[in-house]
C-alpha cells in the first residue's frame, strides 16, 4: 500500500478523491443503463423480468420457478458448525435489536391531545446478494430488526445461482420461516419487487446490500418504495499508534478488501515505523493473491496509509471521511470515541475487529458507505416501522388555534385554508 502524509498535496488529493467517492463508484454511465432495466421491468413485467434472470442469472429459468415453492432446505445436512453459529448470530442480533423497538406518545392538551402512533412497514423486500459470495449473513441483518418491528411480509430476492448453490442459504430461509423467495438478482430483482409484476408481488419498502447494480436500482425506485440507503462497496478506515499490531492492521485491512474490487481500505496512523511494517505485510500477502482478487484490485485502487501528525489529527480524517467500519487500534480506545462523529460503526481496541460485526456479534454490519454516515445509521428497527402524527383538538381550545392559523394561512395568501378554518360550527365557536 502506497504511503501517503495528509499534510501534504499527494495526501490532500487522496482524500479528496474520498469524499466523491460515491460520484465515481455510481456514476451517471452506470445509472443510465440500470434506468433502462429498471424501466423495461416497470413496463414489461414478467416477460421482461424472466429475459433478464435468464440473461443475467440463469440460463433457461422456467417463468414458473422465479418464486420457489415449498420448503427451502430445512432438511439439509449443513453441520453442526453451522448451525451454532447462526443460533449464537440470531441470540446476539436480537439482544442489540430489541431496546431499538420506537414508542409512541401522546400528550394531553386540555382536552384533546397531540400523539405519535407507530406501526410496522406492511411489507419489506430483503436483497440478498449472491455474485462471488452468497452473502447469508446479509438475511441475518434484515430480518431480525424487521422481525422485532412486527413486520407481517418478508419478501427475499436472491440470484437463483446463490440460492441452488447454496444448501446454507436453503437452511437458513427456512429456519427464518420466509417463505416468499424470488430467484432473481440485480437491478432488474429490485425493480420486481418495487413496481410488482403478475408473478412478484410489491413491497413497500426494500433492504439490503448488494452490488452497484442492485444499489443504483434501489437509487431510483427510491419514492416508489421505501429503502435502507444507497449501500457502495465496503469500507474501513484503520485508526492506529504504535501499541497496535502490524499482523492484525494488515489483517483487517485486507479482510475488507475481499469484499469488493471498489473496497475501500485505509490506515491512518502518526507511526512511520507501523505504516512501513503494515505496508510490507499486505504488499507480501497480495503477492500470494490470485490477479483477479478482489482484495489485490482494491488495495491498488483504493487503498493507502496516511501519516497524520497525531491521534487527533487521524480522527479528524475519519469525521471528513465518515466511512463504514473504523478501527480504533490504539492504547486507550475510549479516550477517542467521543470524538468520532461520523461513522457506520466504531470497533475498539485488537478483539472488536470488523470481520465479527459482519457476523456474530450483533450490530447490525447494514451500513452507510461513501460518505453517507454524515446523514444515515445501521439499519435498525426504526427501519421497518412508521410513524403517523395524531391529533385531537377540543372545541373550546379550537377559536384561538384557528385565529392563529387563519392569520398564517393570509400572510401565505392562501384563502382557501382561511375559509375550512371558518366552514360551518366552525365558524360559530
Amino acid at each position: 500500500m502506497k504511503i501517503l502524509r495528509s499534510t501534504e498535496e499527494k495526501g490532500e488529493k487522496y482524500l479528496a478523491r474520498l469524499e466523491t467517492r460515491m460520484a465515481e463508484v455510481f456514476s451517471p454511465q452506470l445509472e443510465a443503463k440500470v434506468r433502462k432495466v429498471v424501466a423495461a421491468v416497470a413496463k414489461g413485467g414478467d416477460k421482461a423480468l424472466v429475459a433478464y434472470v435468464r440473461r443475467h442469472d440463469l440460463k433457461g429459468l422456467p417463468m414458473e420457478d422465479l418464486r420457489v415453492q415449498g420448503r427451502e432446505g430445512g432438511d439439509e445436512e449443513v453441520g453442526d458448525d453451522f448451525v451454532k453459529a447462526v443460533e449464537l448470530a440470531l441470540t446476539n442480533l436480537k439482544a442489540f435489536h430489541e431496546p431499538q423497538m420506537p414508542k409512541g406518545y401522546t400528550i394531553e392538551q386540555d382536552g384533546g391531545d397531540l400523539g405519535i402512533r407507530v406501526r410496522p412497514i406492511e411489507s419489506v423486500g430483503v436483497y440478498v446478494p449472491g455474485g462471488s459470495a452468497v452473502y447469508i449473513s446479509s438475511l441475518l441483518m434484515a430480518v431480525v430488526p424487521a422481525r422485532i418491528a412486527g413486520v407481517p411480509r418478508i419478501a427475499v430476492a436472491t440470484p437463483p445461482r446463490a440460492f441452488l448453490s447454496s444448501p446454507q442459504l436453503r437452511y437458513l430461509l427456512d429456519r427464518l420461516d420466509l417463505h416468499e423467495v424470488y430467484l432473481m438478482g440485480g437491478a432488474h430483482a429490485i425493480a420486481a419487487l418495487a413496481y410488482g409484476t403478475d408473478s412478484v408481488t410489491p413491497v413497500d419498502k426494500i433492504v439490503g446490500p448488494g452490488g452497484r447494480w442492485a444499489s443504483a436500482a434501489k437509487k431510483l425506485v427510491y419514492g416508489i418504495v421505501g429503502i435502507d440507503g444507497v449501500t457502495g462497496p465496503s469500507e474501513v478506515l484503520v485508526v492506529a499508534d504504535n501499541h497496535a499490531e502490524p499482523e492484525i492492521v494488515a489483517a483487517d485491512l485486507l479482510a475488507q478488501a475481499e469484499h469488493d474490487p471498489d473496497a475501500l481500505v485505509v490506515l491512518v496512523t502518526p507511526s512511520k515505523t507501523l505504516a512501513e511494517k503494515v505496508s510490507r505485510r499486505i504488499a507480501a500477502r497480495v503477492r500470494t493473491l490470485p490477479k483477479g482478487a478482489a482484495a489485490r484490485q482494491a488495495i491498488k485502487k483504493w487503498g493507502a496509509i496516511l501519516l497524520v501528525p497525531d491521534l487527533s489529527a487521524a480522527i479528524d480524517v475519519v469525521n471528513r471521511i465518515a466511512p463504514e467500519h473504523v478501527e480504533l487500534l490504539v492504547q486507550e480506545p475510549l479516550r477517542l470515541l467521543d470524538e468520532v462523529e461520523r461513522a457506520g460503526m466504531v470497533y475498539m481496541g485488537p478483539w472488536a475487529p470488523a470481520v465479527l460485526g459482519d457476523y456474530v456479534v450483533g450490530a447490525n454490519h447494514v451500513l452507510p458507505t461513501a460518505g453517507a454516515a454524515r446523514f444515515s445509521s445501521p439499519l435498525g428497527v426504526w427501519d421497518f416501522v412508521h410513524r403517523t402524527a395524531v391529533v385531537r383538538v377540543a372545541a373550546h381550545r379550537y377559536p384561538i388555534l384557528a385565529r392563529a392559523a387563519a392569520t398564517l394561512a393570509a400572510e401565505e395568501r392562501l384563502p382557501l385554508h382561511v375559509e375550512s378554518l371558518r366552514a360551518g360550527s366552525r365558524g360559530k365557536v
